[in-house]
């Protein structure tokens, strides 16, 4: 049985700066391109444009954010709108989020709570200040903490993979060091993994992203370091031969748009390193089930360069639900402790300075720009565009759609 929220609006005169609700009816949202799975109600007058979101469970606040902001936009038409959130509940991250909205419209969150009486609280438009930043994540174990379990013999063998796989590093090869696995990666592929066996670790070549099933058979290998200390040559030459393999579809042009992106973000060279500095590795893994922001944040890539960290957010489809996502996130970075004690790899501090860096391809920066519309301080998201051609010639160039970083950029001769 469906909520009539008319009721609970009602019920409540004060929440509200307006009374007499009216809601917005399926046929009226699916012409107006509105996530159906929410309820939108509008009041006011035409100085004031007011409207209110409302769900009775929010299980992607991304979505949620960005379909209050839409239904604000349809309301707006350049007067000032105010858009109530109204759900059971709201994350941190949601409620920071919200703060960053501003522009025409002002954003306000409401806590639904279905048995109790009164059921509709506000939540206070500013939080306190000295807020204390939350703890998140656990930190990555480097191959000596990882090696702390297993028997003096296996982990002299570890340093054997270690060694063999740091070697390919020129091959563009990294490593990602997790609780109970190690991952070897060229770009966006898995070419190899070991994982922990009791006291002994297992070491295989991965290639299930390949289609092809002779390829598959070939080249699946496990690998073993033998008694003179050495892997087995089947093993290296599988990974020698995947590796050849990748390389050549990088030559032929053949990396899908986000493997190929993986793999020049990853090795930041050229005009990469020129404007945010040396690559950086994300140091956190999730602690708890709960902390996906954790592996999302994952996802992005980080610079450091001078003393500052730099976030960078690539974004190529659906780009208004994928900045919103990279909002919440960024509001995640931002009250959590994940990047309030990073460091470089000498162990000297990097400040963070709060922007998240859109990256994105020709095309798309016209819709994310819509953001700018929303936020209140459009310069923590500036919009960077890849060049034309750069599947073909590389990340020789970026633009940015900030004039004042722009100019700061172009004057540094990085143009």
């Amino acid at each position: 049985m469906g909520i009539t929220w008319n009721l609970v609006w009602e019920a409540h005169p004060d929440v509200f700066v307006v009374r007499n609700w009216k809601e917005y009816t399926d046929d009226k949202k699916k012409a107006s391109r509105l996530p159906m799975q929410f309820a939108y109600f509008m009041g006011g007058e035409t100085t004031l444009r007011v409207g209110i979101i409302a769900s009775s469970s929010v299980p992607n606040e991304a979505e949620f954010l960005l379909a209050g902001l839409l239904w604000g936009n349809r309301l707006s038409n350049g007067a000032k709108t105010v858009i109530y959130y109204v759900a059971p509940n709201f994350s941190t991250s949601f409620l920071t989020g919200l703060a960053k909205i501003g522009g025409t419209i002002f954003a306000r969150a409401v806590y639904w709570r279905e048995k109790l009486t009164p059921s509709l609280y506000p939540i206070p438009e500013k939080q306190p200040s000295n807020q204390l930043r939350y703890s998140l994540g656990e930190e990555r174990p480097d191959w000596k903490r990882w090696g702390a379990g297993l028997n003096p013999v296996v982990r002299q063998q570890l340093t054997t993979v270690n060694s063999f796989f740091s070697n390919l590093a020129k091959r563009k090869v990294r490593i990602e060091i997790k609780t109970q696995s190690i991952s070897f990666l060229w770009g966006y592929f898995e070419i190899a993994e070991m994982r922990r066996k009791g006291k002994k670790f297992e070491l295989n070549t991965k290639v299930k992203w390949l289609k092809k099933g002779e390829q598959m058979v070939k080249w699946q290998k496990q690998g073993w370091v033998d008694s003179s200390g050495s892997l087995n040559p089947e093993f290296c030459t599988a990974i020698l031969c995947i590796l050849d393999y990748l390389e050549s579809l990088e030559q032929a042009g053949k990396l899908r748009t986000q493997e190929l992106l993986a793999l020049l973000l990853h090795q930041g060279d050229g005009i990469l390193k020129s404007l945010w500095g040396a690559q950086w590795s994300w140091p956190w893994l999730p602690k708890e089930r709960g902390e996906s922001s954790v592996m999302e944040l994952e996802g992005w890539y980080y610079f450091q360069g001078n003393g500052q960290l730099s976030v960078v957010c690539p974004i190529f489809e659906k780009p208004l639900t994928k900045a919103a996502q990279s909002i919440l996130l960024a509001s995640v970075l931002e009250k959590s402790t994940l990047l309030a004690y990073a460091k470089n790899d000498q162990g000297n501090s990097l400040v963070w300075d709060g922007r998240v860096h859109w990256l994105t391809a020709l095309g798309k920066q016209e819709e994310l720009r819509r953001w700018y519309c929303w936020l209140s301080d459009v310069d923590k998201f500036p919009i960077w565009t890849l060049p034309e051609n750069w599947q073909e010639k590389g990340i020789y160039e970026l633009n940015c759609q900030s004039t004042l970083i722009n100019n700061s950029f172009m004057q540094k001769g990085y143009s």
